[in-house]
């Protein structure tokens, strides 16, 4: 059944033109990064250029710091107090 279904679509294939066949097979690129602009890094790599790092690492570096603000801040400013008996 399946050799049946390839040579069927064969005619469909080769009738495209070659260029179209190899921008099908070029576009395929999976979870590849960005090949314009400049490369990024890992931001362990180069830690005081923010611009170079990955947005990935960017967005957990600022997720982290504000979890040790607010968590700072609710030690520092919320935590119960006792009272002198």
């Amino acid at each position: 059944m399946s050799a049946i279904l390839r040579r069927i679509g064969q005619p469909l294939l080769q009738r495209r033109p070659s260029s179209q066949n190899t921008i099908l097979r070029e576009q395929r690129r999976g979870f590849a990064s960005e090949e314009h602009g400049e490369k990024k890094v890992n931001f362990w790599q180069a830690p005081t250029n923010v611009a170079s790092w990955k947005e990935e690492q960017i967005v957990l570096v600022v997720l982290a710091a504000w979890g040790l603000g607010i968590t700072t801040a609710m030690k520092a400013f919320g935590g119960k107090k006792e009272e002198a008996k």
